[in-house]
């Protein structure tokens, strides 16, 4: 057979449920149940919902995340007062660990919002010399 000559066979329906996976007989059907094996999971992980684990009801269709926009988002800091600070980015010694959000989403928020988060952030990670990783905290609060 030359290489340019390729022999396209398709297993008939048929056939393929006839296969027991239990028990497959070669490598090709070997390589069959592997690959149904694999499809089921991935079919049975975009049923699981990532927030209670269990359900389809949670699931958030909507949403969009590109990670390019939000490296181009400018960053800013704000402290307890609700002032914004500047660049996301510690300031001075004295100043604390900085609450941080996307300018445009700071200035949504109003001072009161900004004041309410950074005071939120302050209480949960109070030591400003802390090493370690970030102690993230929700920009609103839970609702009492």
């Amino acid at each position: 057979m030359r290489s340019s000559e390729f022999v396209f066979e398709k297993w008939s329906q048929k056939y393929k449920s006839s296969i027991n996976c239990s028990h497959p007989r070669g490598f090709s059907q070997k390589a069959h149940c592997a690959g149904k094996k694999k499809q089921n999971e991935s079919i049975e992980m975009e049923m699981v919902c990532e927030t209670c684990g269990m359900c389809e009801a949670h699931a958030n269709p909507t949403v969009n995340e590109n990670l390019r926009n939000w490296f181009k988002d400018k960053w800013v800091r704000f402290g307890p007062d609700g002032k914004i600070r500047g660049d996301c980015a510690r300031g001075s010694e004295s100043e604390g660990k900085p609450k941080c959000l996307p300018q445009a989403k700071a200035h949504a928020l109003g001072k009161k919002g900004r004041a309410s988060a950074a005071a939120r952030k302050r209480r949960k990670d109070p030591n400003a010399n802390r090493s370690g990783a970030a102690i993230n905290v929700s920009t609103k609060g839970t609702k009492k």
